[in-house]
């Protein structure tokens, strides 16, 4: 299972390596963890209805992989864009991924894996920022819509309608629990004695949650779902 979740993504492990970040590596990782998470709410359905699971408790664990490294020097980390790998009673999403019953083509496999081990290089106070926003809720609301979407019938009448419904409670609590973070983390002494970086990232965080079109991502990927190779 290891060597075959480093061989899918290969081609992209360690190119982050010792990378400066660019000025728009906060607002792209933003836009990609939002992204990601999005996606995983469509993947997590389908393998609910493979494997005709009809209770699910879902839960989280450390991601297992990841493309690249920060540099020490540089005071940047490599910030995954999918805070945390998901669990399925118990199960990790990867071992349903490869399970034959769920027959996911490989080309959706592949994109799951990259998306997981995705990283973008930023300065160490922004991966702070998302720990500390993880904290703070957004793992609870990350995990209220992957229920939402698990439970919405796939291929029916008002699929798209309760999707996006599902979606958009997720964004306002992105909105409400980043918030949150902020004053949580807003007297401690390394927020103050870096208040004009860390109020500079929370900021662009908000801007990228409001302009974020969710409802775009989600007709995509429903649009490529009804192809018949990836049903």
């Amino acid at each position: 299972m290891k060597t075959h979740r480093k061989m899918m993504y290969s081609t992209t492990h360690l190119v982050n390596k010792n990378k400066e970040p660019n000025e728009d590596s906060v607002e792209i990782h933003c836009y990609k963890r939002l992204r990601i998470m999005i996606t995983l709410g469509l993947i997590i359905r389908k393998i609910i209805k493979k494997k005709k699971i009809t209770e699910v408790i879902l839960s989280f664990e450390g991601a297992k992989v990841q493309d690249g490294k920060g540099c020490k020097k540089l005071n940047t980390e490599a910030a995954h864009n999918l805070p945390r790998d998901v669990i399925i009673n118990g199960i990790s999403m990867w071992k349903y991924i490869e399970d034959p019953e769920c027959d996911f083509h490989n080309r959706v496999k592949k994109q799951i894996y990259l998306s997981a081990a995705s990283t973008v290089i930023i300065k160490k106070e922004a991966n702070y920022i998302d720990s500390q926003w993880e904290k703070s809720g957004l793992l609870d609301i990350f995990k209220d819509f992957l229920y939402d979407c698990s439970i919405i019938e796939i291929n029916s009448d008002n699929e798209l309608v309760l999707l996006l419904q599902a979606a958009n409670e997720f964004i306002n609590g992105c909105k409400e629990t980043l918030k949150k973070t902020e004053k949580n983390i807003e007297k401690r002494k390394y927020f103050i004695s870096k208040k004009i970086e860390f109020d500079e990232i929370i900021k662009k965080y908000h801007e990228v949650i409001n302009e974020y079109d969710y409802r775009e991502r989600i007709k995509t990927w429903l649009s490529v779902y009804q192809l018949p190779q990836y049903k």
